[in-house]
This record gives C-alpha cells, sequence and structure tokens, in this order.
C-alpha cells in the first residue's frame, strides 16, 4: 500500500512536469508612442534567456514564458529599448518612442544620408509626427520654436499669408529668405506641400552644412522630405479635422462718447470751432455708436482639411499616394479672404538588380482671396482703426452710409469689403525621377531630372462705386494676368564608400545644371458690358482707348560642379571637406563663377577609453567647422544695363510724338556674389540610454559683398546700380534640452530650444554708412534703417525726454545761443531731445529707438502619453524685440479715431502720463515726427498648439474594419501673454529693411479643431 502511494506521487509529478514547460502565454501589441501605428518586426526577448519572438504586420506578437515573473526586452532599431517587468500580466500594449537622439539614427543631408553620431554640421530634425501636432497650414509654421537658431515670423493672420524664416539672425539687406529643398530639389518656397506628406525636415544652419549648396546656402537650408511606400498590403490612412476661428482679442479703440470728447478737446486746444457742439444729443440718439471690428470680424469662420494617402507594395517596389484637400476662411473681411488648396502626390521606390529608381511628383491648386494684410492707407484693418465710431454701418434705406468727418482713404471698411473682387489661382507641378545604379559594392552613380512648373491667373473686378474721401471709381474694370514659371534641373553623383580597418571614408562628387524661365502678360479692360466678377475678363470691356497691357520674360541659369569627402576612424575623429564651384548668369563674365570651400571637425568623446567610467553617459560629442556660401539673390542682369523704351517724346517743328529708349539702369560690370563666411562649435551629450539631452551651439557669421542697390543723385535720371557694397555680422547661442521617458503606462517627452542672436552691420560702402529703409503714413520717412554699428532694420527716430509741463519748462530749453529749442511747442507736448547738441531739432538728432528682432527666443514642448490618451502643448516666446505703431493711426489726418490709451493724455489735471495732449494742428510735431513714443515692447508668450487625443481600442476599431482610430481635439493660439497694445504682437516682414512695423495688422486668430485619424 506504501509502495502505491509512492507511484501514485511520482506519477503525478510526472504529469506536472509538461504543465511547468508549458508555462504562460503572454499576447500584446506594440505601437509607436506618438501615433499609435502598429510597429512591425520588434524583437521581443525574455530577458536572461534565448526565448523570443518579434511583432506581426498588426503589431501583434504571442510568447510561451515559464512564469509571469520575468521581464521582456523590447528592441526596435530606431526607437527607445524598453524592459517590462510582466508583474503576472498576460496582455501587453506597448507603446515605444522613436530614439532621435540616438547614435545610429540617419538624418537627410545634402546629396545624400549619413548618421546622427558622425554629422559634423549644425543640424536640426523635425519628425512628422511633430509637424502634425502643428497642425500647420503652411509647412514654415512648424519650424517655430521646434529649432534652434531658427526664427519665424508669421507675416499675417490672413489664409495663405507667408512667414519670415531667418537662420541664425539675418545677414543681408536683400532678400534673406533660406533656401528650400524638396526631396533634392530646390523650389522657391514650400508652401505647396501637404504638411501630412512630409516624413522630416531637417534644417542646416551652419556654413559646413550648407556649402555643398554654394552659391544658395547662404541664408541657411531647409531640406524637406517626402513619405516614402513601405512594403507590405496596402494601407489607407484618412485624417480630417474641421474647425473654427475668431480674433484672440479686439484693440481697444474709442466708442462715440470718448471720441467725440476727444474730438471737442484737439479742437479746443488750438482754438478751433468743435466738431461735437451736441455731443449729449448725440449720445442719447447713438449710444456708443458703431464698433467696426465687430463688423468686420467673421466670428466662428470655418475650416476643414481632409487628407487621404495609399501605401504598400513589395521588397522591390513600394508606392504613397495622397490627396489633399483645405479651406479656411479669414476672420477679417467675410468672403473676401479666403484660401483653397488642393494637393495630390505619388511617390515609388523600385528596385531591379543594380539598379534603384524611382519618382516624386506632387501636383497643387491654390486659390486665394485676399486683402492688403497689413496697409495704413487703404487697409481694411487700418479703415476700422481709423474711422469715426459716430457712422452707422448702413444709412435707414439700406445703403452703406459715408463718413462726415473721414476723409481720404479712411471709409466705411465694410462698405470697402463689398466692392474687393480678386481672386488668385496657381497650379504647381514639382516633381522628377531618379535613378541610382551600383557599380561596384561601394561604388555607385545616381541621376536625376525635376522640374517646377508653376502657371498663376489673378483676376479682378472693380465696380463703379464712391465711398467718400478719395475712394471712388467711375467705370467698371476688369483685370487679367497670367504668369508661367518653368524651373528644370538635373544632377549627377558619383560617390565612393570603403572601410579598411577602422577608416571609414567616403568620397561624392558630381555635377548641376539648372534654368529658370519666366514670363507673364496682364491687362485692364474698361467699361465692361456685364459688370460682376464673373463675366470680369478682357474680352467684356467696350472703351479700347483706356485698355492698358504689359508683359516680359526672365532668364537665369546657373551651372555647379561640388564635391564632399567625409572620413572618421573608429567612429571616434570625423573630418568632412566639401568644395563648390557655382556659375551663375546674374553675374558678368569675369566675376561669373565663385567657389566656396568647407570643412568640420567632429570628436566623440564618450567612445575614448578613458571615458568608460561613466556610465550614465550615453553619448559627449564636440564638432566645428568653418565655411562659405554665397547668394544671388537679386534681379536678373544686374551687371548690364536694360534698355526701357518710353513714349511720348516730341521731336520737329511740327511735333510727333515718337518712342524712345533709354537704360533703365546704371551697369555694374564689377558686380560679384554676396559670401557669407562663418564659424560654428557645438557639443551634444545624452545621459542615461539617451533619455536626456542637451546640445548647445555657438557661432560667428560675416556676410561680406552685400548685394544692394548704391544711393545716386536723382540728377542721373537712372536706376541705381547693384553693388557689393557692405558687411554684417550675426553672433549667437543655440540651445536644445530636453528629457524623455516611458514609465509605465505612461510616457512623456519635454523638449526646449532657445536661440540668441545679435545683428550687426560692420561696413557699408557708401558716404554716409547707412541705407534707408521703410517710410510709414505721409509724414514718417525712413523709420527704419541700416548703419554701421547697428543691427539691420533698427527703428530709427528721435527720443523724447517726457513731457513739458509748463512754459517755463519749454522757455528754458535752448541752446548755446539761448534761442529755444522748441520754440512751437505748448505745454502737454513731447520733449525731443537734442542728440547732436547743435540747438535744433532735426534728422541729425535721429538715433536708434528700437529693435524688430527679438534678443531671444523659446520654445516648450510638451507630449504625454498615458494608454490610450495622448497630451500635446506647444509654448512659443519671443522677448526684446520692438514694434513701431506709428502706422496705426493716420495722424496726418484730422478726425481719425484713437485707442484707449489716449484717454490717459496730458491734460492740466492729468500730467503724470507719458502720453502727450491731444491737438489736431500738432504744431509741436507730437505724432508726425517718429519718435519713440510710438515704440511698444514687442515681448509675447503665447500657447500656439495644445491637442488631446484618444485612441479607440483595437478591438473596437475591428469592428469596423480599420486598424487604428483616433479621436481628438486642438487649440492653436489659446492664449498669448503680452503687453503689446495691438492686435497681434507677431509683425512679420515686408522686406529687409521693413520688419516688425505695425500699420494695423491682419491679426492671427485663436482656432478650435476636432479630428480623426483613421488607418485601414
Amino acid at each position: 500500500m506504501a509502495n502505491f502511494k509512492l507511484f501514485t506521487l511520482l506519477m503525478l509529478c510526472l504529469l506536472c512536469i509538461p504543465a511547468m514547460l508549458v508555462g504562460q502565454t503572454v499576447t500584446g501589441t506594440v505601437v509607436d508612442a506618438e501615433n499609435n501605428e502598429p510597429l512591425i518586426g520588434v524583437n521581443i526577448i525574455l530577458q536572461g534567456t534565448a526565448t523570443g519572438t518579434t511583432t506581426d504586420f498588426d503589431g501583434n506578437f504571442s510568447l510561451s514564458v515559464p512564469d509571469l515573473e520575468g521581464t521582456l526586452v523590447f528592441r526596435y532599431i530606431g526607437y527607445v529599448t524598453q524592459e517590462i517587468p510582466l508583474e503576472g500580466r498576460t496582455e501587453l500594449t506597448v507603446r515605444m518612442r522613436e530614439d532621435t537622439f540616438m547614435g545610429s539614427e540617419l538624418v537627410v543631408v545634402a546629396y545624400g544620408i549619413q548618421q546622427r553620431s558622425l554629422v559634423t554640421g549644425a543640424i536640426s530634425r523635425i519628425e512628422s509626427a511633430q509637424i502634425q501636432q502643428a497642425a500647420p497650414l503652411r509647412v514654415e509654421q512648424a519650424l517655430q520654436g521646434r529649432t534652434a537658431g531658427v526664427l519665424v515670423m508669421q507675416n499675417s493672420g490672413q489664409p495663405g499669408s507667408g512667414a519670415t524664416v531667418r537662420i541664425r539672425g539675418i545677414g543681408t539687406t536683400g532678400d534673406a529668405e533660406p533656401l528650400y529643398v524638396v526631396d533634392g530639389m530646390p523650389v522657391s518656397g514650400i508652401d505647396f506641400l501637404n504638411p501630412a506628406d512630409i516624413a522630416s525636415i531637417e534644417v542646416l544652419k551652419d556654413a559646413s552644412a550648407t556649402a555643398i549648396y554654394g552659391a544658395r546656402g547662404a541664408n541657411g537650408v531647409v531640406m524637406v522630405t517626402t513619405n516614402s511606400g513601405r512594403p507590405g498590403d496596402i494601407q489607407v490612412s484618412y485624417n480630417a479635422y474641421v474647425g473654427f476661428q475668431n480674433p484672440w482679442r479686439e484693440t481697444d479703440l474709442l466708442n462715440a462718447p470718448d471720441y467725440m470728447m476727444i474730438m471737442n478737446e484737439s479742437y479746443a486746444n488750438d482754438g478751433r470751432n468743435i466738431p461735437f457742439p451736441d455731443i449729449d444729443e448725440r449720445i442719447e440718439a447713438i449710444g456708443n455708436g458703431t464698433n467696426w471690428q465687430e463688423e468686420v470680424f467673421y466670428y466662428n469662420a470655418p475650416l476643414t482639411n481632409h487628407s487621404l494617402a495609399f501605401s504598400g507594395g513589395s521588397e522591390t517596389s513600394t508606392y504613397v499616394t495622397s490627396f489633399s484637400y483645405r479651406q479656411q476662411e479669414g476672420i477679417v473681411a467675410r468672403g473676401a479672404s479666403n484660401y483653397e488648396r488642393f494637393t495630390a502626390r505619388i511617390n515609388s521606390d523600385h528596385t531591379a538588380g543594380r539598379l534603384n529608381y524611382g519618382t516624386r511628383v506632387n501636383y497643387t491648386r491654390r486659390t486665394n482671396r485676399g486683402i492688403d494684410p497689413n496697409e495704413e492707407f487703404g487697409g481694411v484693418m487700418a479703415r476700422v482703426a481709423n474711422i469715426d465710431p459716430v457712422t452707422p454701418v448702413r444709412n435707414e434705406d439700406g445703403s452703406f452710409a459715408q463718413s462726415p468727418f473721414a476723409s481720404q482713404e479712411v471709409v466705411n471698411p465694410v462698405a470697402a469689403i463689398d466692392i474687393i473682387n480678386s481672386r488668385q489661382q496657381e497650379d504647381r507641378l514639382v516633381g522628377g525621377a531618379f535613378g541610382r545604379f551600383r557599380l561596384m559594392d561601394n561604388l555607385h552613380i545616381r541621376s536625376s531630372f525635376d522640374v517646377d512648373l508653376g502657371f498663376i491667373n489673378n483676376r479682378a473686378f472693380t465696380p463703379e462705386y464712391d465711398l467718400g474721401g478719395n475712394v471712388s471709381n467711375a467705370t467698371t474694370i476688369a483685370f487679367q494676368e497670367q504668369v508661367r514659371l518653368v524651373t528644370w534641373q538635373t544632377s549627377h553623383v558619383v560617390q565612393y564608400d570603403n572601410s579598411i580597418n577602422l577608416h571609414d571614408f567616403s568620397l561624392l562628387g558630381g555635377f548641376e545644371l539648372r534654368d529658370s524661365r519666366s514670363e507673364f502678360l496682364g491687362g485692364t479692360r474698361s467699361d465692361l458690358s456685364m459688370p460682376s466678377f464673373r463675366h470680369a475678363w478682357l474680352s467684356t470691356g467696350t472703351d479700347p482707348d483706356s485698355q492698358t497691357n504689359y508683359g516680359g520674360l526672365g532668364l537665369e541659369s546657373i551651372a555647379s560642379y561640388f564635391t564632399r569627402v567625409n572620413y572618421n576612424y573608429d567612429g571616434r575623429y570625423i573630418l568632412e571637406g566639401v568644395f563648390r564651384m557655382d556659375g551663375s548668369s546674374k553675374f558678368g563674365p569675369d566675376n561669373r563663377w565663385a567657389a566656396f570651400p568647407a570643412f568640420s571637425l567632429g570628436w566623440v568623446i564618450s567612445r575614448e577609453s578613458f571615458m568608460s567610467d561613466f556610465q550614465n553617459l550615453s553619448e559627449l560629442r564636440l564638432r566645428g567647422g568653418w565655411g562659405q556660401n554665397g547668394s544671388d539673390n537679386i534681379g536678373q542682369f544686374g551687371f548690364t544695363p536694360l534698355i526701357t523704351t518710353h513714349t511720348g517724346y516730341a521731336f520737329g517743328i511740327d511735333p510727333v510724338q515718337v518712342t524712345g529708349a533709354y537704360p533703365g539702369r546704371i551697369a555694374n560690370t564689377n558686380l560679384k556674389w554676396e559670401t557669407s563666411e562663418q564659424v560654428s562649435v557645438g557639443l551634444e551629450a545624452s545621459f542615461y540610454d539617451f533619455k536626456y539631452f542637451i546640445n548647445l551651439d555657438y557661432y560667428q557669421k560675416q556676410t561680406k559683398g552685400l548685394l544692394l542697390s548704391a544711393p545716386i543723385p536723382a540728377f542721373i535720371g537712372n536706376a541705381a546700380p547693384i553693388v557689393n557694397g557692405g558687411t554684417v555680422k550675426n553672433t549667437g547661442f543655440e540651445l536644445e534640452a530636453g528629457v524623455r521617458d516611458i514609465v509605465g503606462n505612461l510616457n512623456y517627452d519635454l523638449t526646449l530650444t532657445g536661440s540668441y542672436n545679435v545683428n550687426e552691420i560692420t561696413a557699408i560702402n557708401n558716404e554716409e554708412g547707412r541705407l534707408f529703409g521703410a517710410n510709414v503714413s505721409t509724414s514718417m520717412n525712413s523709420v527704419a534703417m541700416a548703419q554701421v554699428g547697428f543691427p539691420i532694420a533698427f527703428f530709427w527716430g528721435f527720443q523724447t525726454a517726457g513731457i513739458f509741463q509748463t512754459m517755463e519748462e519749454i522757455q528754458n530749453y535752448v541752446n548755446a545761443e539761448g534761442e529755444m529749442i522748441q520754440p512751437n511747442a505748448q505745454p502737454g507736448d513731447l520733449i525731443f531731445v537734442d542728440t547732436n547738441g547743435d540747438g535744433q531739432i532735426t534728422d541729425e538728432d535721429r538715433v536708434k529707438i528700437g529693435n524688430p528682432y527679438p534678443d531671444f527666443t523659446l520654445g516648450f514642448n510638451i507630449n504625454l502619453g498615458w494608454k490610450n490618451w495622448d497630451l500635446n502643448m506647444f509654448l512659443y516666446g519671443a522677448f526684446g524685440q520692438d514694434i513701431y505703431t506709428g502706422g496705426t493711426r493716420r495722424h496726418d489726418l484730422n478726425m481719425p479715431n484713437w485707442k484707449g490709451s489716449v484717454l490717459d493724455r496730458w491734460t492740466p489735471e492729468n500730467t503724470n502720463t507719458s502720453h502727450p495732449r491731444v491737438t489736431i494742428n500738432d504744431p509741436n510735431g507730437n505724432y508726425a515726427r517718429p519718435s519713440d513714443f510710438f515704440i511698444e515692447d514687442g515681448s509675447f508668450v503665447r500657447l500656439r498648439n495644445a491637442a488631446i487625443g484618444y485612441t479607440l481600442p483595437v478591438e473596437l476599431v475591428n469592428r469596423i474594419g480599420a486598424r487604428r482610430m483616433r479621436l481628438y481635439a486642438s487649440a492653436q493660439n489659446l492664449f498669448t501673454i503680452t503687453g503689446y497694445s495691438g492686435h497681434d504682437p507677431e509683425i512679420g516682414s515686408r522686406g529687409a529693411l521693413d520688419v516688425g512695423i505695425d500699420r494695423n495688422i491682419y491679426p492671427q486668430a485663436r482656432t478650435y479643431m476636432f479630428g480623426v485619424n483613421l488607418d485601414f
């Protein structure tokens, strides 16, 4: 009996062994932490064993383990490795985050890619997920605050409006925009792109990185890489959002009672009859009067965006095809300010033996209607700011009211919107084909041919109208213009790569040809037979005598030869050398060609043996470089005089008019390239398995031989020649720092970027040592200035020293001869400083009163994920920049409205103020002279974007045949902290010498959006 019991016990133990061997099964899904896309082929290992598996096409896995107490290790190329304790769980959802700063990451550089740890130039990278979070209309907006050293200023809030982009300061008084390169093709702007089509953006900032682009890299390079297909079954992605927009605030303008009171006081101060003796009766009749901001703002202006993409392929052939549609109404001038864009793209890659080839083709149609977004004379927002609030929008009979107090361009803004009938439509095709043939294992040749075709159609209809002031038109007018832009480029590159023991090197050489042709033709005709925008074609004009026409042709080309050498020893010591020669048709035969060299060094300190004790240091890298770039951003044929014709010369006893010809511009056969020379040093460090990182950069950039128009006497009679006339220096620091980690179900990514730049002109080769810039209104000339020792486009005006309180103070403000310096002043007027001590107030007393560029900028990006929830917030701040406000009010007119700050004006009862007295005649020039009275601090912090999303459970989404569905809500410009009193502290550029001047800017909108990301 005892033996039987022992036998039974042994049998039970043997039966338990298989069960113990089988253990437990753990299942789960691995997805991308940013977008919840399933990750295919993730390696999963039970720590300390050889037991493992990989994820399937849907990111799913199943793994048998002896027990539920072990730890699973998840590894995937380009992602942070994760170790997840089972802790008794049999189901897991793993979210892996891209290891953006890991040393093995590949980054796009000119004519190729490089391993990030071996890059010696200053390059910043933006991933597609960051672009999608920003939800920008234009791609440039995604750069703001996310890349150190890149300043992005939105030019206005009008749909389709561009942005001012400056990389490491402004280095020229000409065109300072960077070079944009899309899939290897330099293009004139990237507004044609659908942001959802972009895989990454690399910003090349220093000369060692941009020298390979030679003549066009002086202002930095923005490289855009679009999406590529992946092998596998067809995948369909649909992304859409709808939203509404509103002004984020209204400016403080006077209502009718305050306006009439201020006007009466202004006239009384000048001893004139007051315009509103019946002010009480008027207030009783109209109350607060008309709020013109409410009349022209379009509240809850809609916008919508749809994007559909198909991708897939085999191991030898992949494709991605996408379509998008976006429509956006503006928040100003309903019906007259809107934007519509349709895009279609097809990218394909194929392999046939030693040959790789493919295509990149994008078609875009853009249609926009717009108003002038920053104009002090006839702009909509200028009329809103200046028209009196006493006048109603419409008369009792329904017709538009005319103000009896307005003059010149200041008329009823609602009526002015009603007569706007214009539209611009652009069709653009950018694309090409490439082939890469492997001659040997380490030698290949790549050739490409790309085109950029643009066809622009502008139309406008001007009806008959009389809005009062000087705004009237007696006959109907049709306007048509057609522009045709054709650019082609072909590149041919040979590259040789090899490794000998610990020595790795790469040699690249090639040549490139590029040709551009532009044609334009336009005209007008009056007295239309069918007076409407729909029928506003030149053929409907019936007055042949009124017709006008114009047209022209532009040609330019460039040829280039370039080479690059890369070498590294054991991944520790890195060297890169670049040399490029460019020849441009924009320069004369003697200076057509120029050479642009660069070299850079890198030292991966963390790979040295003496660093082995620093276990928590993932990477420490020092890099530096020197290089030269060029710029040919001037008009065509500046080196030679172009002949201009003119009708109206009369000859003979009985004069007969004939057409004459003359040189339109003075030639300069010695015209040369603008050259930018830069020294840059950077330090990059990562800690704790790349969870923490910090990048520091210092640079000094000097631009020599500025291309500019030389001032000449007016009696010459020709346009000024283009000359090489100055030098600009930019010095700055950049910071990129962050932390990213996954803790249980929580993943977080916090990134801070900061930029500091000092800009200074060190030479201008004319007698005065300065260049005069933008004018404002009718009396404020050259408000912006370029001058040796100061930043480009600084504000030039008079310093003030407070306000005269008494006549005694005015009489005591005298020169050496005892004469009053401001004899026309009255108590309450501004005190202008006689800075040069000559005893009078003249333009010679004008000095720097402000700088439109910020001292430093900051960007702070927050990404949080918890289970199926995700949260993103992006804050951007610019600090130290000034805004010139002299263009917001028409001080040259008698009765424009005022901002609310005028209520704190100087009066005998209110002397403790910085606002001068109100006056119509303005004998002291308080409001006519450009002075620091019109300077305001433009610093701001803005919550640029905030979004919260939820990804539905896989089992629920699968029921509708989808792989993934994410719902989200987001807001843009949710709040802005600023002391600026205008509509928007973000004032862009109208030119290199016209920056930060508020002429009543079209404000950016506060936007709320609701969207879905759906994958099949």
